[in-house]
């Protein structure tokens, strides 16, 4: 892995390889990056969707690939869904689109997401993941 072990990735940017914007690296250690501001609160992400960290920190891929197909398990270890795509605004990264066990779509914004990694760990339960759906946000 290019970056493993490396330092000074803190202020860098980072972005898929289509130019989508996350946010930038708070902090980092061996496992994960986290990734503040933007519209991210703080998530930590797993370094293996880390290519490179030249100027900015790209991912493996296109956002909405290297995260399809994960599962999502809210902040009560239950199973909300799969990760079928991305929603981007302004070329920033805003929410994952996950199909859940009854065939419906729910937006989870990066915000409400704690870890991304060998799956993505919601920082919220699945009734708030709903509600926010039905308000509309």
């Amino acid at each position: 892995m290019p970056i493993k072990g490396a330092h000074g990735l803190i202020g860098k940017q980072v972005a898929d390889s289509e130019g989508v914007e996350m946010g930038y690296v708070s902090s980092e250690d061996d496992q994960f990056l986290t990734i503040a501001e933007g519209p991210v609160g703080k998530l930590r992400l797993g370094r293996r969707f880390i290519a490179s960290s030249a100027e900015k920190v790209l991912l493996r891929g296109p956002a909405r690939e290297i995260f399809a197909g994960l599962n999502v398990v809210d902040n009560q270890g239950e199973f909300l869904g799969i990760v079928r795509d991305t929603m981007e605004t302004e070329d920033v990264l805003d929410s994952l689109l996950v199909e859940d066990e009854g065939g419906e779509m729910v937006s989870v914004l990066l915000e409400d997401i704690k870890t991304i990694d060998e799956w993505v760990d919601l920082d919220i339960s699945s009734d708030d993941v709903y509600g926010k759906q039905e308000s509309g946000g």
